[in-house]
């Protein structure tokens, strides 16, 4: 199967800001060298999937304000 390609998943947080990626490779070895630079980066907790082409979209907005302790009064 040509089409094949192998997704890579995974999230990098730190206190300003959590990041999904979902990064598409054509080959296992694109692949390898994609997982060694998370290992480097400590990145220890990754999802592959090997499928078809995809195409997806996603669109969030999420707000965040400080709590004001006199509202849990």
């Amino acid at each position: 199967m040509a089409n094949d390609r192998f997704f890579l998943i995974y999230q990098e947080a730190s206190d300003e800001e959590c990041l999904l990626t979902i990064q598409p490779y054509k080959n296992q070895q694109e692949l390898a060298e994609a997982i060694n630079q998370l290992s480097a980066r400590q990145v220890e907790e990754y999802t592959i999937i090997k499928g078809k082409k995809m195409k997806a979209t996603l669109k969030l907005a999420v707000e965040l304000t400080e709590a004001d302790d006199a509202e849990d009064e």
